[in-house]
Formats: structure tokens, C-alpha cells, sequence
């Protein structure tokens, strides 16, 4: 990694002017917070919109269709327990 082209600040400069540095990072910047100049310890890099880990598979997406989404919220009635009455 070049890290003469990214921005190094150091803790205490990162404190004082935290907001500017938020700002470039968001506008695209990586910016290095160092202990010290010589030794970077943290990379601040913005976070793409709507991160998530979790990906629905898009086979998965066309297997569940809701037509009633309150009917979700409402106990099931009794004729439509079946076996499970007797638990």
C-alpha cells in the first residue's frame, strides 16, 4: 500500500478536526490515524450505502409472496390447527 498518497493525521489531529476529516472520508478520501507519523494504526474509510452482510438469495426472493400481511400479526384459529390441538 502507498501511503504517501493517503492522508496521515495523528490522533490528537483527528480529535481537533474531526469533522473535516469525516467529511473527506465520506467525499472518498482514506485517511490514516497514527500514535505517531511514523506508524499508522487506524484507516478511516467511508461505508457504502445500505452495507449489509446479509444478501437474500434471488432464487429465495420469488419463493415467499405475502398477499396478507396482517394475517401474519393474527393468531391461527382453531378449525386450522389440525393435530395440534392435542399437544
Amino acid at each position: 500500500m502507498d501511503y504517501d498518497s493517503i492522508m496521515t493525521v495523528t490522533v490528537e489531529e483527528a480529535k481537533a478536526n474531526l469533522a473535516e476529516i469525516i467529511a473527506k472520508v465520506e467525499a472518498g478520501a482514506e485517511i490514516l490515524i497514527a500514535r505517531n507519523k511514523e506508524c499508522p494504526t487506524v484507516k478511516l474509510v467511508s461505508v457504502p450505502p445500505k452495507a449489509s452482510r446479509l444478501v437474500q438469495h434471488p432464487e429465495m426472493a420469488k419463493a415467499l409472496v405475502i398477499h396478507d400481511h396482517a394475517a401474519l400479526a393474527k393468531p391461527l384459529p382453531p378449525e386450522e390447527w389440525g393435530d395440534l390441538t392435542d399437544r
